[in-house]
């Protein structure tokens, strides 16, 4: 599996983990018990959170931390806006706008500059 697609699984599958693991707090009316965080939609997104966590694992095992770190954390952070604007209903303001389009001139200039070295 190359870098890119390591990193793209890994934050496809972080990223819906997260968006799951919300979905299914919504579902809860109280915690009382471990009974109450059993829902389909808050073990879905455990289990996705797991298989980014093994993906990660290989990811670190393979590249460099601190150049697959920021470029999985950035896209994670653009992935989960995206989707709790698209999924769920969410607003996002002027500066997260801002935030992801810098974020993205970064990983642009981080690849950019890897493929030169």
């Amino acid at each position: 599996m190359t870098f890119i697609l390591s990193i793209g699984v890994y934050v496809v599958l972080n990223a819906c983990g997260q968006l799951l693991i919300k979905m299914g707090t919504l579902e809860m009316k109280q915690v009382r018990s471990f009974q109450d965080l059993l829902n389909f939609k808050l073990l879905a997104g455990v289990g996705l959170f797991g298989l980014s966590f093994v993906t990660w694992i290989f990811i670190v095992s393979r590249n460099k931390l601190s150049y697959a770190f920021p470029l999985a954390v950035g896209l994670g952070y653009i992935g989960v806006i995206l989707l709790s604007i698209v999924v769920l209903k969410e607003t996002a303001t002027l500066w997260q706008f801002v935030g992801m389009a810098l974020i993205w001139m970064g990983i642009v200039l981080m690849v950019l500059n890897k493929a030169n070295v």
